[in-house]
């Protein structure tokens, strides 16, 4: 799964045309809101879409770092259609169990151990990926590949320091722990 996924987010980060690019997005949910389906969203957030967008947020801060105000691309979302079945496998190869009723999934002894796994997988691609300097070669530097959902925390503020360099995430960090 994690050379799959490295894999199809290198080829996607190629193809990207956009000149302002300042952060690429992973954003984590569940399929259903089943936390056996963990999936993960590409896109990125352009310094064009910040100034569309701080007349609506409370500040410049928010506008930048908050996924509510970005612009919404997805190149892909990785653990449904075509690589649900991908996700299953690496689930289960974890021996993790699979619930496959949504409605019964929020029932599940092991939730948060799976979206920590699969979030551990993102942290080592995304540590690969400027390991490869892959983004110094398409953008001449270094951007921030963000992990995160739709809520920001304290753990939120760790994995990306972790995956990134505190250098790289030094301002979301900053605003996401006075948001």
């Amino acid at each position: 799964m994690k050379e799959q996924l490295k894999k199809m987010i290198i080829e996607n980060i190629d193809k990207w045309t956009d000149t302002d690019i300042y952060v690429v997005s992973l954003y984590v949910y569940d399929d259903c809101d089943n936390p056996s389906k963990p999936t993960v969203r590409l896109g990125y957030n352009t310094e064009s879409q910040v100034g569309n967008e701080c007349g609506y947020a409370d500040d410049e801060g928010e506008a930048r770092w908050n996924y509510a105000f970005w612009l919404q691309n997805e190149f892909f979302c990785f653990g449904t259609g075509e690589t649900a079945e991908v996700v299953r496998k690496w689930v289960t190869g974890r021996g993790f169990t699979v619930c496959d009723d949504d409605n019964e999934a929020w029932k599940m002894d092991e939730p948060e151990e799976i979206t920590e796994a699969f979030v551990r997988v993102l942290i080592d691609i995304v540590k690969e990926i400027h390991e490869e300097k892959i983004l110094t070669a398409k953008f001449g530097k270094e951007l921030p590949i963000l992990i995160h959902e739709l809520e920001y925390y304290e753990e939120i503020v760790r994995q990306n320091i972790e995956a990134n360099g505190e250098e790289l995430v030094k301002d979301f960090a900053d605003w996401c722990m006075n948001f």
